[in-house]
């Protein structure tokens, strides 16, 4: 299944490349539905990217569900990243066996940009049952991450979120 949503945000296309890769590891300041988020300590960091992955963290409980994202293409000069989400501590029956995210931005001048998140996403059995009904829900819940970012873009100034 594959969901492509695009923002255009107030900022330049360095700074938006700055919160959504450069701070990968700080999804939680702009993403609304992460409670906390924080680097995945490995060695095995992808050339040129900031951390290796981010775990986020969907809920104040320990054992709750979480997700393990890590970096598997990091390109600052074309402003393009790829990263993997894999659930932790989901219920058995969840319809997502993982999600491969490719982040991009594109300066469209005057103090903007344009990010796109474009998901591809492997189901479970269960998650064929559903697809409907799940590509409708991932559709809308990609579109207000995107949405959050421009949110956080046009109250945070410029020199904070840098």
């Amino acid at each position: 299944m594959e969901i492509i949503k695009t923002v255009v945000i107030d900022r330049t296309a360095d700074e938006a490349w700055y919160i959504i890769a450069e701070e990968f590891d700080q999804a939680y300041k702009w993403m609304s539905f992460v409670h906390h988020s924080h680097k995945v300590d490995s060695s095995d960091t992808v050339d040129g990217a900031p951390v290796a992955g981010r775990v986020c963290e969907f809920t104040d409980n320990p054992d709750g569900l979480k997700a393990i994202e890590k970096i598997l293409s990091y390109s600052p000069e074309k402003k393009q990243f790829v990263f993997d989400v894999v659930p932790v501590n989901a219920p058995r029956i969840f319809p997502v066996h993982k999600n491969i995210v490719t982040m991009s931005v594109t300066a469209l001048g005057n103090d903007k940009a344009e990010v796109s998140w474009t998901s591809n996403i492997e189901l479970t059995a269960f998650g064929y049952v559903l697809y409907p009904f799940l590509k409708f829900g991932l559709s809308k819940q990609f579109g207000q991450v995107l949405a959050d970012l421009q949110a956080y873009t046009n109250k945070t100034p410029a020199a904070a979120a840098a």
